[in-house]
């Protein structure tokens, strides 16, 4: 049995709690505007990272907790589906235009401009989650509907 000290077990919850922080953020200062690129990748680079920590806690959690396990590799496939919507919802968001080069400039101009191919971070962030989520998951499971709370053996 390894123990570990309560600082370790506080920092992971301390840097989950600051990006949930973040989001809340974020919702209440968006607004009515529209979700640019840059918005829907910093999301789906979110949920990529999510899939990945449910994906360590299942593995974890597989032998003695075999139930917990399970919960956990359900909110996995559910983050790997959002994930999905949000990488075709990326494609489907307009880009958005360079700026005049002529135009007075302010700290806020270059915010939503879409730098370079953007796609191809997205793009190669879902391919590499793809790739694990092929090994991890049955097809039958990727593309089942969740109707209610779904069961889970307890042993």
């Amino acid at each position: 049995m390894t123990t570990s000290s309560p600082l370790a077990e506080r920092e992971p919850l301390a840097y989950l709690t600051a990006a949930t922080a973040g989001i809340r953020h974020h919702t209440r200062t968006t607004g009515a505007r529209p979700a640019t690129r840059g918005h829907v990748d910093a999301l789906h680079a979110h949920l990529t990272a999510l899939h990945t920590l449910l994906g360590q806690l299942t593995k974890q959690c597989q032998g003695e907790r075999p139930a917990q396990s399970s919960h956990f590799a359900a909110a996995r496939t559910r983050l790997w589906q959002a994930g999905e919507h949000l990488h075709d919802a990326f494609h489907q968001a307009p880009r958005t235009p360079a700026p005049d080069p002529d135009a007075p400039q302010d700290d806020t101009c270059h915010q939503d401009v879409d730098a370079g191919p953007p796609f191809v971070t997205i793009c190669l962030r879902h391919l590499r989650t793809s790739a694990l989520v092929r090994q991890q998951t049955t097809p039958a499971d990727l593309h089942s509907p969740l109707h209610g709370h779904a069961r889970h053996r307890a042993s």
